[in-house]
Order: C-alpha cells, then structure tokens, then sequence
C-alpha cells in the first residue's frame, strides 16, 4: 500500500546505487502524481547527470509517522533492497509524532495504544521501543478496545461535542463533496470547536488520567499554566524546557536507531530537512544530526542558493510539496550524491562532504 512504483527486483537493487527514502506524508506525497515525486525525480536527473552511478530509488511513507514509526518501514522493507543511501525526509512536526504522549495528546487518544511503533522514556532517561498498540487490549481506564476501528476505539473519555460538530462531523464521514467545498471553502465553512475553557477542561481531564501510570506521571504537568502551554503548542513546547527535552529526547533516539541499522547494513544515512537551520525545530535536528555524523541536506538553503521562493515549492495552503518542490527536493538530494560518489561504492565507507555547493 505505498503510493510509489512497484519494488525493483532485489538483485537490481543490490546491483545499482539504491536511494531509500522514508518519511511521513512528505514522503508518500499524496499531493502529487507518482510520475512527480521527488524519488523518480531524482532516479531520472541521476539517469542524465551522473549515469556512471546507476542510480534506482524506493520510497516508504506513511503520513503521520515520526522517524520512531518509521524503523518497522526500514526494518520490513527498505532493508532488504540493501540501500547504499537511506535517506530521512524530516519535517517540523516530526519531534511530536517521535512521542507517543504528545501523539495521544494531539488527538486525546491513549498513548499507550498508538496502531504504530513508538518507544517509552522513563524517568532516567532510558528509552525502549514499543510494538504497535492491539486491539482487545483492556486500558487501565476501563475501557476495552472492541470491534470498532482503532483510531476511535483508543480514545480517552471526554466531554461530547456540541451538536452542531457531531452533525457536520457525521455529514462529513458520508460526503465527498462537503470534503471537497471544505477545502476550498475552510473558512467560509469552520468546523465549530470546543470553547476554550471546554478544551482546556477536556486536555486536564485527559492529563488526569494518564497521570495514574507511572512512565508518565514524573512528565505530566500538574498546573493549569503548563496545561495550557500543552495546549497550544503546535510541535515543542517552547517555555518548559523539562517537557521540551522529554520530546527532543525521542527524536534523538530515533536517530541513533536509524545510524546503528544504517552502520551494520553498510548504508550511508542522510537526513532531507524540509524545515530551514533558522527555524527553532530545524536547528533543533541539525544539532542532533551533527552530533551523530550524519549529514544534512537543508532544502530551504538549496532553494535559497538558486535564488528562487520556498513557497513555490509547497501548496498555498499546506506544506507538502507540489510538484516543483519535489523536483528541487529531488535536485538538492542530486547535488549531494555528486558531491559524495563515495555513498555508492558500499555504503557510507567514503568521506562525506557536508559543505553546500555554491554557485
């Protein structure tokens, strides 16, 4: 079910310079035709400018995902194309979706029960990776996953909606065409939400509950101030330097994970920031990857040195790529495999240039 070509066959891959790439909704680029996306970019550029390398390409996404969800896409997939190059498309949001608490605390959902792997923090400090959550496993809250489908099955209890929401969120479930005016129309057409004292009162009452297991109570806050710093947080939260570390910490397991993998299969590790070094969270990985020896290519700065606009290189309205910011993700990846041929004889034996080409 990923939205790439099919596999090459495992000895044309093992013959050629494979690129593996491995992401969240960057990579599986729902936005885009195949034909478009910065994979296939990049296998028809190499095809042209540097044909000694016969480069072939793959692509494991799955929207949602942080690196931590993403290891079962290396470990299940990627790897058996024996990569010379994995490559890590790492956008901002990455640091929440690597936590399993901040997960379930975006969608007030049991953190516990993520349909996808994560890992645990204890107190000290000592990380271990976790399996997907299951169905028919009982919560300590007393509720019991039954038939219904994961995502709604882990909720945690809350207050119910307002009947306005419950109407257009069931219309919704059944129309494709209210879907489709919504997202021409999203401000014409808001989804009513929650009263600020509603939402804070539901995020405390979910913090309550996870607050009785102890891997998570010495983390949750206790105050309503912090609560509310929780709340409207989009990805770190930037003024409790204590949470702020417990969520950077993930990430920085995450990649540790990746490099040992990517050291015993003999691959060379690059991470593709989609989020510029300016950035609080794009600084943020490009500290973690340099402590770890693993280059960065850093989009923005390539889209800056060609002296064109970033926001050409993603929709009006969201993020993700068009089809021109999957050709330059796929050139940016280009320069840095000319710079480094050595990624391709074996893995990451050569010497890696970190140093961006200028013009």
């Amino acid at each position: 079910g990923f939205l790439d070509r099919e596999p090459i066959d495992l000895r044309r891959a093992d013959e050629s310079c494979h690129v593996a790439a491995i992401g969240d909704s960057f990579v599986a680029a729902r936005e885009v035709p195949i034909g478009e996306k910065f994979q296939v970019r990049l296998e028809e550029l190499a095809a042209r400018a540097l044909p000694d390398l016969d480069v072939t390409t793959s692509a494991w996404g799955i929207s949602g995902t942080g690196q931590i969800g993403q290891l079962p896409l290396y470990d299940a997939y990627a790897q058996h194309m024996k990569p010379d190059i994995v490559v890590l498309v790492f956008f901002r949001n990455d640091f929440r979706d690597n936590s399993a608490l901040f997960i379930g605390w975006r969608y007030a959902i049991d953190p516990d029960l993520i349909p996808y792997a994560t890992a645990a923090r204890s107190a000290d400090g000592a990380m271990t990776l976790r399996p997907p959550g299951s169905k028919g496993r009982e919560l300590t809250i007393g509720h019991t996953i039954g038939d219904s489908e994961m995502w709604n099955a882990i909720r945690l209890p809350r207050p119910p909606d307002p009947l306005p929401t419950r109407v257009i969120m069931g219309v919704e479930r059944r129309s494709y065409l209210l879907l489709y005016l919504r997202s021409y129309l999203r401000f014409a057409l808001p989804r009513p939400v929650p009263s600020a004292d509603q939402w804070t009162r539901q995020r405390e009452e979910w913090i309550e509950t996870l607050r009785r297991r102890p891997h998570y109570a010495w983390i949750l806050p206790s105050r309503s101030a912090e609560t509310r710093e929780w709340t409207t947080s989009r990805f770190l939260p930037r003024r409790l330097p204590v949470v702020k570390e417990y969520f950077i910490g993930f990430t920085a397991f995450a990649l540790d994970q990746f490099k040992a993998r990517a050291d015993r299969d003999g691959a060379a590790l690059v991470i593709l920031a989609t989020v510029g070094a300016k950035n609080q969270e794009g600084g943020a990985i490009m500290a973690m990857a340099r402590e770890r020896g693993i280059p960065v290519i850093d989009l923005h700065d390539y889209i800056a040195r060609q002296g064109r606009d970033v926001r050409e290189s993603r929709w009006k309205h969201d993020y993700h790529w068009t089809a021109t910011g999957h050709l330059w993700a796929a050139e940016a990846l280009l320069e840095w495999l000319a710079r480094n041929r050595d990624a391709c004889g074996g893995g990451g034996g050569g010497a890696i240039d970190e140093t961006p080409a200028r013009r």
